[in-house]
C-alpha cells in the first residue's frame, strides 16, 4: 500500500521510484526519486530526489515538505505542457 497525503485539495499517493540504470550518471550519492501522484488524475505527477531509503522514515510533516519542494513533470513549474523548464539544460 502506498503512503498518502492530503495537499492542495486532493489526495496524493507517494512512492519511491527505482532507478532504471543505477550506473548511469552515478556520482557517488545514492538518491531515490519520490513521486507524488494525484488521486483524481487531473494534476501532473510531481517528483523530487531524496536520500536513498528516506520514504519509510519520513513523517507526514516531512512528506508535506517534500511535496512542496517537488515540481510537476512534463511541463513548466505550473504543469503546463510544451514549455521547457529553465533548469532542463535543453
Amino acid at each position: 500500500m502506498w503512503r498518502r497525503i492530503h495537499a492542495d485539495g486532493c489526495e496524493w499517493e507517494v512512492r519511491a521510484l527505482a532507478r532504471e540504470d543505477p550506473s548511469a550518471g552515478a556520482d557517488g550519492n545514492d538518491d531515490d526519486v519520490l513521486e507524488f501522484r494525484c488521486g483524481d488524475g487531473l494534476r501532473p505527477p510531481r517528483r523530487i530526489a531524496v536520500s536513498s531509503g528516506a520514504l519509510p522514515r519520513m513523517s507526514d510533516v516531512e512528506l508535506h515538505a517534500a511535496y512542496r519542494r517537488a515540481r510537476p513533470i512534463g511541463g513548466d513549474h505550473y504543469g503546463r505542457p510544451g514549455k521547457r523548464m529553465l533548469d532542463s539544460g535543453l
